[in-house]
């Protein structure tokens, strides 16, 4: 067998059984090194590819590509530095649990460590991240060559699911040349096999009786079965953002930062006196505020994960569950009563939207911005939110309940943010809030909207800087301030609209934002521009009224 046949059977063989265990899609970003690689998938009938040019942004492309299904997406570079620019999107599957499968081309091993060009070390690149990582053999012609990769996606594919998920890593050394036989279809021969992640249950269960709030944070698991449950009489459910149940749940608490922000040593006793326990379900939740409450209660707290990866912030729970979501919470319930405390919690909630439904019309920030996009934007549209202000502000002015949102929040980062929304975009409509420091950073992912004709609406709040800082114990040092975290970028994004060809709005007014601007299709670029130091004010001003609600509560 020749060596270009060899390298055809290996890289064929490993794309066909890599969509045996579920990858359906293929980020690649151009090179040389993988070339066979890229043919193989490009041949391949089950696999459908995108082609990002910039590796960053393509492995956030993939984070948003799984973020919704969690189905197995790859990730394909050539060698060198094109690899350790998937790192962050890798530390961001790995702290999310999606899996990402990361496929790297690399230099054979004579030309490691002698001064050939493109090469750097890449085996092990991304060990704090990933849950599984391999380096294959140069292709050749051994009887075994097949049935080795057979064994090694075997291996990883025990992280496509499961309270293990996460993503893994394949490095692959090419030697030259790097054509593969473009004629042996018959490589592909694998029939794709039906994942379903085995259903998990801890052997003991404690039965919880009495009234509890249920702080449910993103999960992988759809968690639309357990709506009864979570209505019951005697449970009250704080959702994040982030979890798409909060659509679906009478009463849920959704603008729990506003409460947990506001209340007073008064309501702290009352809840220490007639809350009888805490169940945290799933990644925490993205309000500092309601971090800080969890942090400090005495009551106890029991943590529900459906990874093996448990995350015990803001605090330690008195117990924790590994397991299947659904199937444990309704063991640990003992009991279903109506209770006058969850009364009590839903009444403030409806107070607490009923105030900004009725006075948000006297505010013109970047939160009235927001509360009037949710407003006018269809249901059928997913909102994806940038990191800093726009999940903040979201979840504060969304008094409607009605939207589907998703966020990158394993790594909390502003990178590939823009990436991310368009992969998830290409599977629905997608509108996306973010700010001008966020939108330079991954500004060249625009393009993928374009290449793939994604119906993309982004908002940019252009407050010419980073807004979250304002809030921050660093804005009272004001002779520091502004260069260090203010960084005015001075930035207008018309010039980028035109270079990725999508239609510009520029909005000075909330007036100016209409129903059938925010609903329309194709690609759109909306620039807001605010003013900083007016947004905190503004916020102030609220949150001030909002306290004095949260004050005179029945509680």
């Amino acid at each position: 067998m020749s060596y270009t046949e060899a390298l055809t059977t290996q890289t064929f063989s490993i794309i066909d059984a890599l969509y045996e265990y579920g990858m359906n899609e293929l980020v690649i970003s151009p090179g040389s090194r993988s070339t066979p690689l890229a043919i193989a998938a490009e041949l391949h009938e089950g696999i459908k590819t995108y082609i990002h040019p910039d590796e960053r942004g393509a492995g956030y492309f993939a984070v948003g590509l799984t973020k919704k299904r969690r189905q197995p997406v790859g990730i394909l570079c050539t060698s060198g530095t094109a690899a350790a620019n998937y790192t962050p999107a890798v530390s961001e599957a790995g702290l999310s649990h999606l899996p990402l499968i990361v496929l790297t081309s690399d230099r054979p091993h004579e030309l490691k460590n002698v001064g050939a060009p493109q090469a750097i070390e890449q085996h092990n690149m991304y060990s704090n991240f990933v849950r599984y990582q391999t380096e294959l053999p140069i292709a050749d012609s051994h009887d075994s060559a097949e049935s080795l990769i057979n064994d090694k996606v075997l291996q990883a594919s025990q992280y496509f699911n499961g309270i293990n998920m996460g993503p893994v890593h394949f490095n692959i050394p090419v030697r030259e040349p790097i054509m593969p036989n473009v004629e042996r279809l018959d490589l592909f021969k694998r029939v794709q096999k039906s994942m379903i992640p085995a259903t998990t249950v801890p052997g003991h269960i404690e039965k919880l009786k009495g009234t509890g709030l249920v702080f449910i944070g993103e999960t992988a698991e759809d968690l639309t079965p357990l709506v009864s449950v979570l209505e019951q009489g005697n449970l009250i459910a704080v959702c994040d953002p982030r979890q798409n149940l909060r659509t679906f749940v009478k009463d849920a608490i959704v603008n729990h930062d506003m409460m947990f922000s506001n209340f007073s040593e008064n309501h702290r006793r009352y809840i220490e006196d007639n809350i009888d326990f805490i169940i945290r379900i799933g990644e925490p939740v993205t309000s500092k505020q309601t971090n800080a409450f969890l942090k400090q209660t005495a009551v106890p707290q029991y943590l529900i994960s459906e990874f093996q990866d448990i995350k015990p912030f803001p605090v330690t729970p008195d117990e924790t569950y590994v397991g299947t979501i659904n199937e444990i919470l309704p063991r640990l319930i003992a009991d279903n009563f109506k209770s006058d405390t969850k009364e009590r919690f839903t009444d403030l909630s409806k107070v607490l939207h009923k105030y900004i439904d009725e006075h948000i019309s006297g505010f013109d920030d970047e939160g009235r911005y927001v509360y009037d996009i949710i407003r006018e934007t269809d249901a059928s549209r997913t909102f994806f939110l940038s990191s800093s202000m726009p999940i903040r502000d979201f979840e504060r002015f969304d008094t409607r309940v009605v939207h589907d949102v998703f966020a990158n929040r394993g790594a909390n980062g502003i990178d590939g943010v823009i990436s991310s929304a368009l992969g998830l975009g290409t599977k629905e409509p997608v509108t996306m809030l973010i700010g001008d420091v966020s939108m330079n950073h991954d500004i060249n992912s625009l393009l993928l909207a374009k290449l793939e004709n994604i119906d993309f609406t982004i908002i940019v709040f252009n407050n010419n800087g980073g807004n979250i800082f304002s809030y921050l114990p660093q804005y009272a040092h004001k002779p520091h301030f502004e260069r260090l975290f203010g960084t005015p970028l001075d930035l207008n994004f018309e010039h980028a609209a035109k270079l990725y060809d999508y239609e510009y709005i520029h909005i000075e007014n909330s007036n100016e934002l209409t129903k059938e601007m925010l609903n329309k299709t194709g690609r759109q670029m909306i620039e807001i521009k605010t003013d900083r130091e007016h947004n905190l004010e503004s916020h102030n001003e609220l949150k001030a009224r909002l306290k004095e609600l949260v004050d005179n509560a029945e509680f």
